[in-house]
């Protein structure tokens, strides 16, 4: 673990800061899913969630405002994954949300779907290699490139077909072994965690994510903090590709999916 990670607290040697935040009621609970409660997979349908992390998160929506799951995946991936119905769940980075029996989605968002169906036939023409993945989710999309043979030189393919094609109206980013696409119209996870925090009036909320599009989501915790909406606790979920980014704007670390099963558990036992 580099000297960046280590500079952050690690939350379990002191729960104080997440429980104080969750004790101010209302208050939430957002967590990321893929490397958060669920461990990194070669492809994203092998990906399962984890069954402590899911026992905590069922206790703990008994005890809290609202427990969000948030993701790029579409939200009833992510809700079919996790496997709770007293849940909200934000997918394709916030523009759609299953809430019990009402899934809403962004009509804005979807308007760039044909666009981004576009830009992914531009980069497979340009950059397919074997074991990528080309996943169109409608109002976003994701190349994921973990399964390939050379997981480096397929970054750098598609690095080089996407300068070759560009993204206009869209925006690009780089997380572990995915390309991420999705419309540059403001809507993140820190704009779900903004809205939910107001639509709920909540006073705390903690929020752990482990990959470059958790970074808005952390910038978004700690903007309302500063403003003193809401009292945030932003934790980095690390492991070695952990991008800087979400270190500088997170409060504390946990360490991989095993630290976030012992945190949600700790927050069971003293909620």
């Amino acid at each position: 673990m580099g000297p960046e990670m280590t500079a952050l607290p690690d939350l379990l040697e002191d729960t104080t800061p997440a429980l104080s935040a969750l004790a101010e009621r209302p208050s939430g609970l957002f967590v990321d899913f893929d490397g958060t409660i669920s461990r990194l997979a070669p492809t994203p349908d092998e990906a399962v969630a984890s069954p402590r992390a899911v026992r905590s998160l069922e206790l703990l929506s008994g005890k809290l405002a609202v427990v969000c799951v948030l993701s790029g995946r579409r939200a009833r991936d992510i809700r079919d994954k996790v496997g709770l119905s007293g849940l909200l769940y934000s997918g394709n980075h916030g523009s759609e949300s299953i809430d019990g029996d009402t899934h809403s989605v962004s009509p804005i968002a979807q308007q760039y779907a044909d666009a981004i169906e576009s830009l992914l036939q531009d980069l497979r023409e340009l950059a397919d290699v074997d074991g990528m993945i080309w996943e169109h989710k409608g109002s976003s999309a994701a190349v994921h490139y973990r399964a390939t043979p050379d997981p480096g030189s397929a970054r750098s393919r598609l690095a080089s077909a996407l300068e070759e094609v560009g993204a206009s109206g869209l925006q690009t980013f780089w997380g572990k072994m995915i390309l991420e696409i999705r419309p540059a119209i403001g809507l993140h996870k820190g704009h779900a965690i903004r809205t939910v925090v107001e639509e709920r009036g909540l006073k705390g909320a903690v929020f752990l994510g482990d990959d470059s599009t958790d970074v808005d989501g952390m910038e978004a915790l700690a903007d309302l903090s500063r403003r003193g909406h809401v009292h945030g606790c932003g934790v980095a979920v690390v492991d070695e590709g952990t991008p800087p980014a979400l270190l500088d704007a997170a409060n504390y670390r946990l360490d991989g999916v095993d630290g976030v099963e012992d945190l949600l558990e700790r927050l069971c036992e003293s909620l």
